[in-house]
């Protein structure tokens, strides 16, 4: 069958990596982006880029997911190898039409000797490349598993597992599955009359499958049942999947691990005289899951017609889901959910379970309530295409929530990524045309909903957006010009077109009117350019927002690879004057839990509010930074980089001045020999540099060592050290500091 290109044999992948493993070139942004020229052999090398700020959650989340499903060069659709980092549009069409004139792509090497890729952008994309091994059999099997847990000082419980499985065989079909065994999810949540609120069994230690499909999938017609992502279009309508251009379904078995502690107590008083538990431990943090749907998904990819082809999919989902427990409201106490002054219209405690029912007990915070609700959720897809550059497409989708707790009539606040007041759903019409060096790209959706009122004043029950997206493509550049508007009744939360990292209504493509510009440049096999700017702003309020960023890395000698990063963003560029104080509201706003709902878990560290119900804030204020990397290679088995970010930041505690933030990083990684790898990083964080007293400063190292003992036997261990400098009181408090983490992950391919 297939295998993972960085895996297999082939003298191709020798060639490939010889010249890409050259390339390792940096901040935040939303989905795919890809802020730098992406050169990481596995998924570790991409968590690296994530920490250091190179790439963003958004792109990082991204890059993981293809890596995992792996994308095949001999079937792979125009939008799905444009999904691949370090691609134009003029990559993708050469290898189309060499593929076509080929007839197969068994061999990615003959791609560079085609003139088709470079050999460093062909290194480059190695890593997310399944690859056929000639003549195919009737029913090879092929696949891995994988299983990782973590173990951290002070946490005496049994530690969070994760195990991942996969095999592909008879050609299209693929099974797979990912389960966890976690700590911190809290279990069943009921109604509790007595205390006129929710009650909800301790935490403890249970295993979840959270991710497990079957899936047989040919360049024709597919289908899926089990866990799975779809999206469509320019992701306006529906999109879950994390591509920029998505077309169809994809399987869904991914996870990521969290080297962040999480509070050990998450308990206030209650009915208590006091807190029952120490507020100032931290624990080991589960693994992470992102909810993608659960169901059938189907597909007709390519019905031939006299000109041109027709798709049709059609997708259902019955998923259980979690909820942020500040993120409800009892619809039986509370008329208005936009009534900020009415005590009932507040999120209804949540107390802990205890045995006798009856006893007094505490009450639960920065909570995630594990299946509160089920969402039923079914939609379609009908397009055609008169080839793979221009077509019309619609899509639509429905969806109701039906929540599971008795006893009380519970619905979404306002700020919330579902709407409230029951089913919800979007329409849309979605087209592309491209000739030459040109593509374009628009879609026009309406949102549907029965929310009463958005506030001031608007009323609510959905609304419309559009977005239009112009690529041009020559040579080594690519630019692209988009413009886009999403109503403030516009709430879709499967929604994920360009957006920027603010929130309305819960969800980023809401409330917004702006435009950017994207170029991207790869010089002489040598240069890497990416330049971005984008200028927003609230359609119900003038509040021009932008961001802007430059990047060059250039391989100055063999062994010497420089960059130089400068970014600006500014909150409101036609302030009135005053003192501004810049919000850093980070990739997605602010943490979310696996439901993609607001979280603040650790309200310390948490920017710049406390308070739950203030998922958008009036951030105002600008941001400059500046980053320099050296990467150097003295030999082919040893690389090291020193890195630097400085921030200039718009801080009300320095009126005349600006606060100074810093990062430092160094990172040397070896293969003394081929099946072992050793990496080491050190990462220096500081908040404000001019006082110790207000945000995080910490020193965070890390040792790591893989050896590939067979194929079927990939054993890895690593070792992390935290050290918490600052001197808030909350730092002085915390127990552990530092923080001694102790990561294992054995690997299995067959």
């Amino acid at each position: 069958m297939t295998e993972r290109r960085r895996r297999s044999r082939g003298g191709w992948l020798a060639l490939a990596l010889a010249a890409g493993a050259s390339w390792a070139v940096p901040d935040t942004a939303h989905a795919i982006e890809y802020e730098i020229f992406v050169d990481a052999e596995d998924e570790d090398e991409l968590y690296e880029l994530y920490n250091t700020g190179q790439i963003s959650e958004g792109t990082y989340t991204t890059l993981v997911d293809l890596m995992r499903r792996g994308t095949d060069l001999d079937t792979a659709a125009r939008e799905e190898l444009y999904a691949l980092p370090n691609l134009t549009y003029a990559d993708v069409d050469r290898i189309l039409a060499y593929r076509t004139e080929a007839g197969h792509i068994r061999d990615p090497a003959a791609l560079v000797a085609a003139g088709v890729l470079s050999q460093t952008t062909l290194g480059s994309i190695a890593p997310y490349l399944t690859v056929g091994e000639g003549p195919r059999r009737k029913a090879p099997v092929n696949g891995f598993v994988q299983y990782q847990t973590i173990w951290t000082s002070g946490d005496l419980r049994a530690p969070p597992m994760v195990l991942q499985a996969r095999v592909n065989t008879l050609k299209h079909l693929t099974l797979g599955m990912a389960g966890t065994l976690t700590r911190n999810r809290l279990g069943s949540v009921a109604w509790d009359p007595n205390r006129d609120g929710l009650s909800a069994e301790p935490n403890a230690v249970r295993p979840w499958l959270p991710k497990v499909f079957v899936q047989w999938d040919t360049p024709q017609w597919g289908v899926i049942a089990g866990s799975y992502r779809i999206g469509f279009g320019q992701r306006l309508t529906f999109d879950n999947s994390g591509r920029y251009t998505p077309n169809g379904f994809f399987l869904d078995d991914s996870y990521y691990r969290r080297v962040k502690l999480t509070r050990l107590c998450k308990e206030s008083a209650g009915e208590l005289g006091e807190a029952p538990c120490d507020d100032t431990r931290y624990a080991t943090p589960d693994y992470r899951f992102r909810y993608g749907l659960l169901g059938v998904a189907a597909g007709a990819k390519h019905i031939q017609l006299p000109v041109g082809w027709l798709q049709l999919y059609g997708f259902f989902s019955f998923q259980p889901r979690d909820i942020y427990q500040y993120q409800v409201y009892d619809r039986g106490r509370c008329s208005d959910p936009n009534d900020a002054d009415n005590p009932d219209c507040s999120a209804p405690p949540v107390f802990k379970r205890d045995d006798p029912l009856l006893q007094r007990t505490s009450e639960y915070s920065f909570q995630t309530l594990p299946n509160m609700f089920d969402l039923m959720l079914g939609g379609g897809n009908f397009g055609w295409f008169r080839d793979r550059r221009t077509h019309v497409g619609v899509t639509g989708y429905g969806a109701a929530p039906r929540w599971r707790t008795q006893g009380v009539d519970l619905d979404y606040r306002p700020y919330s990524p579902f709407p409230y007041g029951g089913a919800f759903g979007a329409v849309g019409a979605d087209a592309s045309w491209g000739y030459r060096w040109a593509d374009l790209f628009a879609e026009v959706t309406r949102s549907f909903d029965h929310q009463d009122d958005v506030g001031d004043g608007k009323t609510g029950g959905g609304g419309f957006a559009g977005l239009l997206r112009h690529t041009a493509t020559w040579d080594v550049h690519e630019i692209e010009v988009s413009a886009r508007y999403y109503d403030r009744a516009f709430n879709n939360p499967f929604a994920r077109p360009l957006s920027a990292a603010d929130q309305n209504a819960g969800v980023r493509a809401s409330d917004e009117a702006g435009g950017r510009v994207r170029y991207s440049a790869f010089l002489a096999d040598r240069v890497s350019l990416r330049a971005f700017f984008d200028v927003w702003s609230s359609v119900e309020r003038a509040r021009p927002q932008l961001k802007f960023y430059a990047r060059a890395d250039a391989q100055a000698t063999k062994w010497f690879r420089p960059g130089l990063w400068f970014q600006l963003q500014d909150r409101d560029v036609t302030r009135n004057g005053g003192v501004e104080s810049y919000c850093d509201l980070g990739d997605n706003a602010y943490d979310t839990d696996a439901n993609g709902s607001v979280v603040t878990e650790d309200p310390q560290d948490s920017m710049p509010t406390t308070d739950p119900t203030q998922t958008v804030v009036a951030c105002t204020g600008e941001r400059y930074s500046l980053t320099g990397r050296m990467r150097f290679d003295p030999h082919e088995r040893v690389w090291f980089m020193l890195q630097w970010r400085h921030d200039f930041t718009e801080d009300t505690d320095y009126p005349g001045s600006v606060r100074h933030d810093g990062a430092g990083y160094f990172l040397i990684s070896t293969r003394p020999i081929d099946p072992l790898r050793i990496r080491m990083r050190w990462r220096y964080y500081d908040d404000d540099m001019g006082n110790r007293a207000r945000y995080e400063q910490s020193m965070w190292g890390y040792f790591d060592v893989s050896y590939r003992v067979r194929r079927w036997f990939v054993p890895r261990v690593r070792y992390d050290v935290i050290f918490r400098l600052d001197r808030r009181e909350t730092t002085l408090a915390r127990r552990p500091n530092p923080e001694h983490w102790l990561w294992f992950e054995v690997e299995s391919r067959f």
